[in-house]
C-alpha cells in the first residue's frame, strides 16, 4: 500500500531549508532572497514565513527576516541576565526620578518592556514585564528606531502605522524627521503620542547584544513637554553606570 507522505514530507524539508537559510545567513533577508536561496517562488516563501512568524520562529523586521525568539534560548538567558544585573540601578533611578523606569529591547517592529519598576507614587504610568508597544508611538521605541541601519529604516518608514492617539507621528516624513532628531540628539520623547495622558523620555543602552533602551513615563501632570529634553539630558548622566554594567553582561 502506498503511502501518501510525501507531500508533507517535502513541506517539511521545506521549512527546514528556510530555517537554515536564515539561520547561516550574516544578516537578515529579504523575502526575494530568502525564495532564490531555498529555490521556492515568492508567493510560496511568504506563506511558509508568515506561518513560522505566527510561531514565532521568524521574526520580520519591516521587509526583512530572520529567526526569531523561539530558536533564540540564549536570547532568553541572556535578558535573564541583564533584568538581574539592571534591577537595582532601576531602582535607584526609579526613586530618583519619583517616575517609573522602563527597560525595552527592539522586537522585530515592537519594543518589549525586558523590566519595569514602577513608581511609588499613587498615580503613575506603568507597564508590565512582557508587554509589547509600537516602535512609532514610544519613546523607547523611537530611540531603538533611530539605531536601524538605513534599509531597515526605511522598510520600517513604508509599513502603515496606526494612529494610537491624536498625537501620534503616523506620516513617514514626520517619524523620519524624529528619528533623525533623536539620532542627533541621543534620545527620544513621547509626547502623549502612546497614551493620551502619559510622557515618556527616553535614551539608548548602546554596546549590548540585543539593541536596547531605558525610559522614564510619567503621567503628562508630571513631567510637561518642556522638560523632556532636559530629562533626557539627565538620564545619559545618570545612567552610566548602569550601561557600564550591563555592557559586561556576557552574550
Amino acid at each position: 500500500m502506498e503511502t501518501t507522505s510525501a507531500y508533507p514530507i517535502r513541506a517539511v524539508d521545506r521549512v527546514c531549508d528556510l530555517l537554515d537559510t536564515l539561520r547561516t545567513a550574516t544578516n537578515q533577508l529579504t523575502l526575494t532572497e530568502v525564495a532564490e536561496r531555498i529555490d521556492l517562488p515568492k508567493s510560496s516563501t511568504l506563506r511558509y514565513l508568515s506561518a513560522l512568524e505566527a510561531r514565532r520562529y521568524v521574526l520580520r523586521t519591516g521587509d526583512t527576516y530572520q529567526l526569531g525568539p523561539a530558536f533564540q534560548p540564549l536570547h532568553d538567558e541572556y535578558l535573564a541576565r541583564i533584568r538581574e544585573v539592571a534591577l537595582p540601578h532601576l531602582v535607584r533611578l526609579r526613586d530618583h526620578f519619583g517616575e517609573t523606569i522602563n527597560l525595552g529591547a527592539l522586537a522585530g517592529e515592537e519594543v518589549v518592556h525586558v523590566e519595569v519598576v514602577e513608581s511609588n507614587q499613587s498615580v503613575r504610568l506603568a507597564a508590565s514585564r512582557g508587554d509589547r508597544a509600537p516602535l512609532h508611538s514610544t519613546a523607547m521605541g523611537k530611540v531603538l528606531a533611530a539605531g536601524l541601519d538605513g534599509d531597515h529604516l526605511e522598510a520600517l518608514l513604508k509599513r502603515h502605522r496606526d494612529r494610537v492617539t491624536e498625537h501620534t507621528l503616523v506620516e513617514a516624513s514626520d517619524l523620519r524627521a524624529e528619528l533623525a532628531r533623536v539620532a542627533e540628539e541621543g534620545y527620544g520623547f513621547d509626547d502623549c503620542e502612546n497614551q493620551p495622558d502619559g510622557r515618556c523620555v527616553a535614551i539608548p543602552l548602546p554596546g549590548l547584544a540585543i539593541p536596547m533602551a531605558l525610559s522614564v513615563s510619567a503621567p503628562s501632570s508630571r513631567l510637561e513637554s518642556s522638560g523632556m529634553a532636559a530629562r533626557g539630558a539627565e538620564m545619559q548622566e545618570l545612567c552610566q553606570p548602569l550601561l557600564a554594567d550591563l555592557q559586561s553582561v556576557p552574550q
